[in-house]
């Protein structure tokens, strides 16, 4: 359906798409170590997601989902990367939802910048977790 109306197809070949996911799982573990070391855990700079369970949390939520996804680029056996994504993808995912409802619920509404930030890295990190599955799949099926 969407073949109808997005014309320029982008093809990105391996090291493309390995130094994007690569980034992308390192950019979560990062963000793990940052809240695994915050400044001050009771800051009011934090989110209403952010305020739903101790920053501790959140730092093992990412920085799990950051370094299992990164083993799971060098170690196929099992579908860890895209566990590691799947994992990126509920920190980002909760994020957004966060934030939109902190957004939406201000008069008037501003900063929806955030939300929409949160959801795209969610998404990209749905991508990556779909495509980390196939190719588990298929190397699976390949060595029976």
């Amino acid at each position: 359906m969407l073949q109808r109306w997005v014309r320029l197809r982008v093809r990105l070949i391996w090291p493309e798409v390995v130094a994007v996911q690569v980034c992308l799982l390192f950019a979560a573990a990062w963000r793990g170590l940052d809240y695994l070391t915050p400044p001050d855990p009771a800051s009011s700079a934090l989110s209403v997601i952010e305020k739903t369970a101790p920053m501790t949390i959140w730092g093992i939520l990412f920085l799990s989902g950051g370094l299992i996804g990164l083993i799971g680029l060098r170690f196929d056996r099992w579908p860890l990367a895209a566990a590691g994504h799947v994992l990126a993808i509920a920190g980002y995912g909760a994020f957004a939802v966060g934030s939109a409802i902190e957004v939406f619920g201000r008069s008037p509404v501003e900063g929806w910048r955030t939300p929409v930030d949160w959801l795209m890295f969610a998404i990209i990190h749905w991508a990556f977790a779909d495509a980390s599955v196939d190719v588990w799949r298929e190397r699976r099926t390949n060595a029976d």
